[in-house]
């Protein structure tokens, strides 16, 4: 099996989880209680989110880069961010390093072929929802169009992100505001939403949306789970 380093803590719950299903899915596969080498890097989430509000991604990258260091001198093969928004600074420190990044986006964009959809919406951060980083990485070459809420609504979507979901605090305030999210990004002819942000399939378990969901985390987690073993 294949060394991954996983770069945690934004936040921690979304972080378990992929802990979880990486463990479970190996367990699956073996038919035992055979598990990965993992190892876990847990970032402090209050420093990266005030740098973020900072707009300090230089100083992002560079936190993030002495971690995934670290783990490429540990022997790691491979790393990913259990998260969507710090692979914004993925392009500032892979040069740097030998070991790839296993994107977030290449998960999603599997998944979405997979399905057969050409036209997907994008919920997470307003980093996520704003920016390029995730967008330009579904959509250039594959086919696939991204659309997004209007910049009122990521707005307050950022801020159930930040000030909620982000502490583990999942209310129903926030899963009507998501869900209406859901159904405006469906007017916009959206064939499927992705939950762009780790937190967001954690608030939404077990609800009904208007549009199929591709939760980011278990795609990543899927894919992590491929390459550690058929790689």
């Amino acid at each position: 099996m294949k060394k991954v380093g996983l770069i945690g803590g934004t936040s921690w719950y979304s972080s378990l989880e992929y802990y979880r299903m990486i463990n479970q899915q190996c367990n699956d596969f073996f038919g035992n209680n055979t598990n990965p080498p993992l190892y876990l890097v847990n970032l402090n989430q209050e420093e990266i989110h005030s740098l973020q509000q900072a707009g300090q991604w230089d100083q992002i990258a560079q936190l993030i880069f002495s971690h995934a260091q670290k783990l490429e001198t540990m022997g790691m093969e491979a790393l990913a961010f259990c998260a969507n928004t710090p692979h914004k600074v993925i392009p500032l420190i892979q040069d740097r390093l030998r070991i790839p990044f296993l994107h977030i986006a290449d998960a999603m964009v599997e998944n979405i072929h997979f399905q057969g959809w050409s036209k997907v919406g994008l919920l997470g951060t307003r980093f996520t929802m704003a920016e390029n980083f995730l967008k330009d990485k579904i959509a250039i070459g594959n086919a696939i169009e991204v659309v997004v809420p209007e910049v009122e609504e990521q707005a307050e979507l950022h801020r159930w992100i930040a000030e909620d979901l982000s502490l583990g605090i999942f209310s129903s305030k926030a899963q009507q505001c998501f869900l209406q999210a859901i159904d405006n990004l469906s007017a916009k002819g959206a064939q499927a939403v992705i939950l762009g942000c780790t937190e967001i399939p954690l608030l939404l378990k077990g609800l009904d949306t208007s549009l199929p969901t591709i939760d980011s985390l278990r795609c990543h987690a899927e894919y992590i789970v491929s390459y550690i073993l058929h790689s």
